[in-house]
């Protein structure tokens, strides 16, 4: 399902022909698979998002959601990044947020669930 202003993406799925922008398939072995956000992470887009993440958060994956491109975070992306987030954590996975936009900042930190995640400033996927 296309939502205008919105895009996600996978890098490293080799059952969808991913980049290899980070080696590995996310799927154990402390090898991550990058989802990268970009535009309007809103009611619209949420569902989306949450279809990628449910699908690449379980047991001993390690997922980098890539925000540097989020233009804007409403209270349905944010609502949708804590469930990948409690998945994460009651599946053993490891979610990081990498390179949050000023506009993912400034949500996570107005709603007071900047600590909720692992935020990697610098977008290199290593967390803090």
């Amino acid at each position: 399902m296309a939502v205008e202003g919105f895009s996600v993406e996978v890098d490293n799925d080799p059952d969808r022909g991913g980049a290899a922008a980070v080696s590995g398939d996310g799927k154990g072995g402390g090898q991550a698979v990058t989802v990268t956000v970009a535009g309007d992470v809103d009611l619209a887009a949420a569902d989306t998002l949450w279809s990628v993440l449910d699908e690449y958060v379980h047991t001993g994956a390690q997922v980098v959601v890539d925000c540097s491109r989020v233009a804007f975070l409403d209270s349905m992306g944010l609502r949708t990044l804590i469930r990948a987030q409690h998945k994460a954590g009651a599946s053993g996975a490891h979610l990081t947020l990498a390179a949050p936009s000023e506009a993912v900042l400034r949500v996570l930190q107005l709603a007071g669930v900047a600590d909720l995640f692992v935020l990697d400033i610098s977008g290199s996927g290593s967390g803090r």
